[in-house]
C-alpha cells in the first residue's frame, strides 16, 4: 500500500465518486482509478462498488478507509512537523468544544489563540462524543474539549479533566410533568439523549437500573444541542443537560430543570487528545489559550456564565 493510494480511497469516501476524489486532491480521474485499481490488487478484496448514483466503500473498503485517514492524517502532520522546524506553521487546527465550554469560553480562547497564531485556520466542531471520538481516532481531529467515554481507558485518548459538574433533567417551562418529583414519573416520555458509540448508547439507561427503576419506553439520539433545544421547546420530550448548559440555556430558550429527587451522574469535562501522537504547536496553543480563559476569570464579568459556573468545579 502506497501512501497515495490511501489518500486516494479517503478522497473517494469524502467525495462518493471518482472525479469528485480527483478535484479534491489535485490528480485526474484515471489517476484516481489507478490507484484504487492497485490498492484493491495489493489487499485482494474489493473496496468499492460503483452504482449509478457514485462509489461506496465496501465493509472491507470501510475497514481499510480509517486506517487510511490516520496514516494520511499522520504524514501531514510530519510534513506539518518539519515545516515548523523551518519557521512555518501548519495551516489548520481541528477542535471540538462541548456545548457549554464553547457558550462560556470558547470566544476567550480563540481571541487569545488568533492574537498568537494569525496564520492558523480553525475548524470547530460541536463537542459530542458521536462526532469527535471517530475524529480522533482517524486524526481529522487534533483536540476534543467534552465528557470521556463512559469507561474508557488511557491506552487510546489521553485525558486531562477541567471541570465537574452535576447534571439535571431538563424539559419546556410548561411541560406537563415540569414538577415531578421522580424519574419514574417521567418513564413514559420521549427521552432525547447524546449518542454514545461507545456503548451503543447503553450509559444512558444505566441512569434509571442505577435507581431501581426500567429504561423509558421511548428513547432518542441526538447530535445537535441545536435540534435539542428545538424539540425539546416544542413537544412533550425530556433530555439530561449538564447543569451549566441548563442555566445558560434555559431563560432563553424557555427551558427549565425538572426537580426530580433522584441525584444524576457527575458531567466530567476535560481536554482528549490521541495517546502517544507528539502535540504540535497549534494543538499546544490552544490548549494554553483555553486554560488561560479558565484561570483568568474574566467571565466573571458575564452575570450568565457566572452563575452557570455556581455548579461547576474546576479542576484546572
Amino acid at each position: 500500500m502506497k501512501i497515495h493510494q490511501l489518500r486516494a480511497l479517503v478522497a473517494i469516501a469524502d467525495t462518493g465518486s471518482v472525479r469528485g476524489a480527483a478535484r479534491l486532491i489535485n490528480s485526474s480521474p484515471a489517476a484516481i482509478t489507478q490507484c484504487l485499481q492497485l490498492l484493491e490488487e495489493s489487499v485482494q478484496m474489493q473496496l468499492v462498488l460503483r452504482t449509478p448514483s457514485g462509489v461506496t466503500l465496501t465493509a472491507s473498503g470501510q475497514t481499510l478507509l480509517t486506517h487510511a485517514r490516520l496514516v494520511a492524517s499522520q504524514v501531514t502532520r510530519a510534513h506539518e512537523a518539519m515545516d515548523a522546524l523551518r519557521g512555518n506553521t501548519r495551516k489548520r487546527l481541528s477542535v471540538a468544544v462541548t456545548a457549554w465550554v464553547a457558550l462560556a469560553f470558547l470566544p476567550g480562547a480563540v481571541a487569545r489563540f488568533r492574537a498568537r497564531m494569525p496564520q492558523v485556520q480553525l475548524e470547530l466542531f460541536e463537542g459530542l462524543l458521536a462526532i469527535a471520538n471517530p475524529r480522533l481516532r482517524d486524526g481529522s481531529l487534533d483536540v476534543y474539549v467534552g465528557r470521556q467515554t463512559p469507561g474508557a481507558t488511557s491506552s487510546e485518548f489521553t485525558y486531562r479533566p477541567l471541570f465537574a459538574s452535576s447534571r439535571a433533567v431538563v424539559a419546556r417551562r410548561d411541560h406537563p410533568n415540569a414538577e415531578s418529583r421522580s424519574l419514574a414519573d417521567l418513564l413514559h416520555l420521549d427521552w432525547l439523549v447524546a449518542l454514545d458509540p461507545e456503548t451503543e448508547g447503553h450509559a444512558s439507561y444505566r441512569m434509571f437500573a442505577q435507581h431501581g427503576l426500567p429504561v423509558p419506553r421511548s428513547i432518542h439520539y441526538l447530535h445537535s444541542l441545536t435540534v435539542a433545544v428545538a424539540l425539546l421547546r416544542g413537544t412533550d420530550m425530556v433530555s439530561i443537560f449538564p447543569w451549566p448548559l441548563v442555566e445558560l440555556c434555559a431563560e432563553r430558550d424557555g427551558l427549565r430543570a425538572v426537580p426530580v429527587r433522584e441525584q444524576l451522574d457527575d458531567s466530567m469535562v476535560g481536554i482528549i487528545t490521541r495517546t502517544g501522537e507528539p502535540a504540535d504547536a497549534a494543538s499546544r496553543c490552544f490548549i494554553d489559550c483555553l486554560i488561560e480563559t479558565v484561570r483568568a476569570e474574566e467571565w466573571t464579568q458575564a452575570p450568565d456564565i457566572r452563575r452557570a459556573m455556581h455548579s461547576v468545579e474546576i479542576l484546572i
